[in-house]
């Protein structure tokens, strides 16, 4: 079945999506592709029929929810749709926008627009995704002067993003009468007189521009920021990690163990009990008997047939301890050797069962033996910057309780010598991902106050250095602070971000932890805490110069 798994995904249900691109395919059209992908899926090869052990709603599940991550092509078209709903709401003057705008749109923005009257046929299916980016989109606050406070989701964290208050004041009506625009901080007064105490720490989580950072539209299902296929198929399936996270975790464990996928469906048939075996057959009428071929004992059920039989109990004793994989394959084993005994008459001995699965092991050993490949080295310790340039490592100490984070930062020279260092307290930081863009943040103020002008920034953080070297418009979470990082990243005759491991970024992370319990920012010229200078002094010790500029 494993071959079945791979021509449904990647050819029966390919077919269909370039045309579920522009129109929305009618339900009984997707119902009947669907029952095809079924039978093709169920079906014996030799005799061409099979039974439908379950509905086409739970294979079409994610893997992790005990599915087999197949397609509900009605959903999956309405993903698809909001694809081009997400372009119009973004990207206004896109082609398709700008058709549209002559004909339906007018002078109304998509999300406000209605269906209208006679639309065609391809409005008519854009418009019906509509509700799903309403379900999902967001603001990032920059200024605040094109968000409403009461009508817009702008709010981080769980929930639909808007905020829940008892009243609305009619003075405060958009997000920039909450921000003082000259200290580019949040008015926590106000916050406090309108919103309940959980509602102002997730507003003041929100990060706020030092520089013009306009507000925009954000998807607020991804990282990115930007809507994507998955998520919006994700959000339809209403699936999210905490919903049994159990079954989730059994299930993908089942799936990453490095077996064929036979194997693993096989694992996965165990798992709900879809295989034919004779109790299964007997409660749909097709066979009287429902004794055990192997024992003889009366009723050959899932767990008796893997579990308590005699024959599986010698094999999984003889690999008593056995890994995970190891006890998937005696499983296939034990229903590849029922098979061979009841359609062809051969009862194999223990012996060969056993020798089989070893057998078997070795050939994936060396499979996955040869798939695997070389790394090559990389340098993990720290590297002296070429003369003149001053290199300042970043990173960030987060608590997650708290929401509290400390960055720091450490400036040395081609000889390895401290000249600069800080660390600064944060409150109200979301998590981890934000604490990192904080602090490479502060690593460039840093080098701006010290008045050092040819710098390199290091720091283990590859989203973040990624993002700043980017060029294409950034939707995060962080996207304020990286555009204030560029922003002061132009006082400098020369600067570049890189990226290190974290061995190489060892001094800084040892600053940030040290200075944990700082409550005010520190900073100190040619020197540092005393952890952190053994750090550095480490560094010295085995360093060598860069010799990419």
């Amino acid at each position: 079945m494993g071959g079945k798994d791979v021509l449904i995904k990647a050819v029966l249900q390919a077919i269909p999506v370039y045309t579920m691109q522009c129109f929305l395919l009618p339900i009984s059209l997707c119902h009947s592709l669907e029952q095809i992908m079924a039978k093709f899926w169920w079906r014996n090869n030799g005799t061409n029929k099979g039974i439908h052990w379950c509905a086409w709603t739970q294979l079409a599940k994610p893997k992790s929810m005990g599915g087999m991550g197949f397609r509900n092509l009605s959903q999956f078209n309405t993903a698809l749709l909001a694809k081009q709903c997400w372009r119009l709401v973004t990207c206004s003057n896109c082609f398709l926008a700008q058709v549209l705008k002559g004909q339906i749109l007018s002078r109304k923005d998509f999300m406000s627009t209605d269906l209208g009257s006679n639309p065609s046929y391809i409005w008519r299916s854009i418009w019906s995704a509509r509700g799903l980016i309403e379900k999902g989109y967001g603001w990032h606050v920059g200024t605040g002067s094109r968000i409403n406070i009461w009508n817009e989701p702008w709010l981080p964290g769980d929930g639909d993003g808007r905020v829940r208050t008892q009243g609305i004041d009619i003075y405060h009506t958009t997000v920039a009468d909450l921000i003082d625009q000259s200290e580019k901080v949040w008015k926590l007064d106000i916050l406090h007189e309108l919103f309940e105490e959980d509602q102002v720490e997730r507003i003041c989580s929100i990060p706020i521009t030092r520089g013009t950072y306009v507000d925009d539209i954000i998807w607020r299902l991804e990282g990115s920021g930007c809507y994507t296929v998955k998520s919006g198929y994700r959000l339809l399936q209403n699936v999210s990690p905490a919903i049994a996270s159990h079954i989730s975790g059994f299930f993908t464990a089942v799936w990453n163990v490095e077996l064929p996928p036979k194997v693993r469906i096989i694992m996965w048939r165990v798992a709900n009990n879809f295989l034919p075996t004779y109790d299964n057959l007997q409660r749909r009428r097709l066979v009287v008997s429902n004794i055990c071929p192997f024992c003889d004992s009366p009723g050959e059920i899932v767990v008796h047939l893997m579990r308590d039989c005699a024959l599986s109990n010698q094999q999984l004793a003889a690999f008593n301890l056995a890994p995970s994989h190891t006890v998937m394959v005696i499983y296939w084993s034990v229903w590849y050797s029922r098979n061979k005994l009841v359609h062809e008459g051969y009862k194999s001995s223990i012996y060969e069962k056993i020798t089989f699965v070893n057998a078997f092991i070795r050939e994936q050993d060396s499979i996955c033996a040869l798939k695997g490949t070389t790394r090559p080295s990389v340098i993990s310790r720290w590297l002296a910057p070429p003369s003149p340039a001053i290199k300042i490592n970043f990173d960030s100490a987060f608590n997650q309780q708290g929401s509290y984070a400390i960055s720091g930062a450490i400036g040395r020279n081609s000889e390895g010598l401290i000249m600069a260092a800080s660390a600064v307290p944060h409150s109200n930081v979301p998590d981890a991902f934000v604490a990192e863009a904080l602090a490479c943040q502060q690593a460039v103020q840093l080098a701006k106050d010290v008045g050092f002008s040819n710098v390199i920034i290091e720091g283990d953080s590859l989203t973040v250095i990624k993002k700043i070297n980017a060029g294409s418009h950034d939707r995060s979470v962080i996207a304020p602070i990286i555009a204030d990082i560029k922003e002061l990243a132009k006082n400098f005759g020369a600067i570049s971000f890189r990226f290190v491991r974290r061995e190489a970024n060892k001094a800084v992370h040892v600053l940030a932890r040290e200075c944990c319990s700082c409550q005010t920012p520190c900073y100190w010229l040619e020197e540092a805490p005393m952890e952190a200078t053994t750090a550095a002094e480490v560094d010295i010790g085995g360093f060598c110069f860069s010799t990419n500029d």
